[in-house]
């Protein structure tokens, strides 16, 4: 538990600064406040043409300053009816500084520094200005911006060494702009005024700037994001390290209440918290799936002394709602230590000597103890919490790189003794992430590697972390075990998208498989707590929820292609179609963020899962997917978990049932036969005549969701009782359903002519029969020989049917006959 000065960026700017790096990938930006532009007005009230710029801007601190003024003869713009700020300076070996701000009547109100990305300004300095070399490069000083802070007197944009370096053969305006990340530099959050700095000597006493120097300064502004449409790619098949879990620690805690248990273990909703100050909420648990608890040392070194720990019953109640406990000693015993005491000191352990062997026992029983007495099941035991920490104000202790590989040994044994080979040994829980006294390489260099499960450091590296997260993890499982900041107690919403972003960078560039915070519930500084120090609900806790809750042990993390600043990363199960996708928006802009999903099963629709100023890990209405992707805003400083959900099983389509049918021979028959399919979105549907006779058909319309059974039954089909099976099934399944029905063809009934007349050497017949039928009239002179002379198709009877050619032969003979 230490925290390191913070790794900084130095960023040279050499010849012309075209474009610094942009907080958000170069997306277009737009001004969101204007500082100072040198206008002769002034600002704050303060006329600039009337002299008053020393009412604005002045020298905090640094003997090198000589004087500021607004010159109106320079313009960064080329505009004539503005100008610029120009301060002189004069740097001596002693005097080597200046710091000017326009605090004196600065930003009133402070702007608030989440808005922005970037700081922006044009620079130029005169010819002859003082210069320094550096790497071979002769420049005008290390020029830096910043904002004053009740903290740190002072924040420079960029981190405390990112500066501007310009060439001395370049004395034109420089535009210069600096990425702001304030969810990252919580300093940054509040923007009181404006700093302009030289530091002379930044390179080196050997390079330490000297003389008088000339600048002027124009058009500051604080810039950002409006909107920003975006995509990313999420592969199924691009399959990364396994999940085991998130978690935080109970350390000297001892009691808990079970709505605290619901609260971080559970994945329960509704979950109604009063914390310490009697503040009552309702809330979604955030399901940690990992508790770390403390061992208490024993109070003697007598391999038979028992190290125990006062929160079983918190390992109880997060083991009963699915979490894996494990433990670490913060120390050994006193006197297996060469101070004789549990505070500070270093352990006495080496080879197999009996402090060795004793300890090693000790640590065994304590797992043997945990599982037989209290039911808990040790997944994984730390030799040592930070044994690098060199403290001596808490219980601590120093081992190095061999004692640490000889313990592992030892430890391993006892386990192997006592029938706990289950429990894995972690190591070595160094106070920052990579480990810098490297105290794993010694155990992870030869078969001792073999005896170890988990490799496993805090992140106490600063705010920004070391430089790199990657590091080797030798093959086995790799666990970040405790983190927070410790002091200050911050509930905001920046600070939870900070600890997201933090995860997602573990995730993404660390590859853990395990991430931790460092306390549940605070037991000094708010900060220290996922719950601060009163047990209060904070936005860390949902944020960190946003992971644990829906990426579950033995996900696994799954690639993810974006093309902006977000942060997002996926996880998937590999026995089911579950699947997570944690989205970070950490930026003052709003984000229509597309997700295309590659190589996904079917996916129905998503369940936004949200965190932000005014959401705690708040369910949202399903965004429904559609050809494998689905678009939601992400507003600023927001995280969303998106939560797949496959669409429903597959239901075999169903017919609406078709009576009966009675018809006529020759009469044209046409059934609709309408399906009904429930899936969604609906499959493609495929229509068979399973069963009819051989002169129907069955065709699929154009809506693609019903079929026509179309018959025209022959004379010869008369009087018969014909049964109609159709089929529908789904594309790509076995899915199907049949439709049955009968048509019943009436007999035939004969036709007959009712009357017939002559006239104008035409033949009328009258003939009457039954409505269906085609009636075709059949002519003979002879009765022996027959022709058809005409065919009426299915006309309506009684129907009229007419020789008109009846004068060419004396005697005609006329037959009716019905078809088809």
């Amino acid at each position: 538990m230490k925290m390191t000065a913070k790794t900084a960026r130095v960023i040279s700017l050499l010849g012309l600064l075209l474009a610094a790096l942009l907080g958000v990938n170069a997306q277009a930006q737009t001004v969101t406040d204007i500082v100072d532009q040198f206008d002769p007005a002034g600002t704050s009230g303060f006329s600039y043409s009337g002299g008053q710029i020393g009412n604005v801007w002045g020298n905090w601190f640094g003997g090198a300053f000589q004087s500021l003024a607004w010159d109106s003869t320079s313009d960064a713009s080329n505009n004539a009816s503005s100008g610029a700020m120009k301060i002189t300076a004069n740097f001596s070996s002693a005097n080597n500084q200046f710091e000017v701000y326009n605090g004196l009547n600065g930003l009133i109100p402070p702007l608030l520094g989440l808005q922005f990305t970037n700081f922006q300004c044009d620079v130029r300095f005169a010819a002859g200005s003082a210069t320094v070399t550096n790497g071979g490069v002769t420049i005008f000083g290390h020029l830096q911006f910043g904002t004053s802070t009740a903290a740190n007197g002072q924040e420079y944009f960029g981190g405390p060494a990112y500066g501007i370096d310009i060439v001395a053969t370049n004395t034109n305006w420089v535009h210069i702009s600096i990425p702001i990340d304030a969810v990252a530099d919580t300093n940054l959050q509040s923007l009181n005024d404006v700093l302009i700095h030289i530091y002379g000597p930044y390179y080196g006493s050997t390079a330490t700037l000297i003389g008088a120097s000339t600048l002027w300064v124009d058009n500051i502004k604080f810039v950002g994001v409006g909107s920003v449409n975006t995509n990313c790619v999420v592969d199924w098949n691009d399959v990364h390290q396994r999940i085991d879990g998130f978690g935080a620690s109970s350390a000297w805690r001892s009691t808990w209440t079970t709505s605290q248990a619901d609260l971080l273990f559970s994945t329960s909703n509704g979950i109604v918290y009063t914390d310490g100050l009697s503040q009552t909420t309702t809330n979604n648990g955030i399901g940690l799936s990992l508790l770390r608890n403390r061992i208490a040392p024993a109070t003697s070194p007598s391999s038979n002394a028992l190290p125990t720990t006062v929160e079983t019953g918190i390992m109880q109640m997060a083991q009963a709602r699915g979490a894996r406990v494990w433990s670490t000693p913060w120390t050994p015993a006193a006197g297996f230590k060469n101070n004789g005491a549990t505070s500070g000191g270093g352990y006495l352990g080496s080879g197999a000597n009996a402090t060795n062997l004793a300890y090693a026992h000790q640590l065994a029983s304590y797992v043997a103890s945990m599982k037989n007495t209290y039911g808990i099941n040790l997944y994984a035991l730390s030799i040592q919490n930070e044994p690098d920490a060199k403290v001596n104000t808490y219980d601590s202790c120093n081992w190095t790189a061999q004692q640490i590989h000889d313990f592992t040994t030892n430890l391993y044994n006892a386990l192997v003794a006592s029938n706990l080979t289950a429990t894995k040994i972690m190591l070595p829980e160094s106070q920052n992430w990579q480990d810098y006294s490297n105290l794993a390489v010694t155990a992870m260099g030869d078969n001792t590697s073999n005896l170890v499960g988990i490799i496993a450091d805090h992140n106490y590296d600063g705010n920004y972390g070391p430089a790199g997260l990657a590091k080797n993890s030798y093959g086995k499982a790799l666990w970040e075990t405790e983190v927070s900041l410790l002091s200050g107690s911050d509930s905001s919403i920046a600070n939870g998208v900070y600890y997201a972003q933090r995860i997602f960078q573990f995730m993404t560039q660390a590859q853990v498989n395990a991430w931790h915070y460092w306390w549940l519930v605070s037991g000094a500084t708010g900060n220290q707590g996922l719950l601060d120090n009163n047990a209060a609900i904070t936005k860390r806790l949902f944020t960190v929820g946003n992971y644990s809750r829906f990426v579950r042990p033995n996900f696994y993390r799954i690639g993810v292609s974006n093309n902006t600043f977000t942060s997002i990363s996926a996880y998937r199960a590999t026995n089911s179609t579950s699947f997570a996708v944690v989205a970070v928006n950490s930026s003052s802009a709003t984000v229509t963020q597309i997700f295309n999903l590659a190589n996904f099963p079917k996916v129905a629709s998503v369940t936004p899962w949200v965190t932000s100023s005014n959401l705690s890990l708040a369910q949202q209405s399903a965004v429904g997917v559609i050809n494998q992707s689905f678009t939601c805003t992400l507003p600023p400083l927001t995280v969303m978990t998106f939560v797949g959900q496959q669409p429903p099983a597959s239901t075999p389509p169903v017919f609406t049932a078709i009576a009966n049918q009675i018809t006529n021979a020759g009469a044209s028959l046409a059934i609709t036969n309408i399906v009904t399919d429930t899936n969604q979105p609906t499959s493609t549907l495929n229509f068979n005549l399973l069963s009819a006779p051989a002169n129907a058909t069955f065709a699929a319309l154009a809506n693609g969701t019903s079929a026509v059974f179309a018959w025209r039954p022959l004379t010869s089909q008369a009087n018969t009782t014909n049964q109609i099976s159709v089929t529908v099934s789904n594309t790509g399944t076995t899915l199907s359903a049949t439709n049955n029905f009968k048509v019943i063809v009436n007999p035939l009934v004969q036709p007959a002519v009712s009357s017939i007349a002559v006239s104008g050497g035409q033949v009328s017949l009258v003939a009457t029969g039954a409505v269906g039928p085609d009636y075709i009239v059949w002519v003979s002179t002879n009765l022996a020989s027959w022709q058809v002379l005409l065919t009426s198709n299915s006309p309506v009877t009684p129907v009229t049917l007419i020789d008109t050619n009846a004068n060419t032969s004396p005697v005609r003979f006329y037959r009716i006959q019905l078809g088809p």
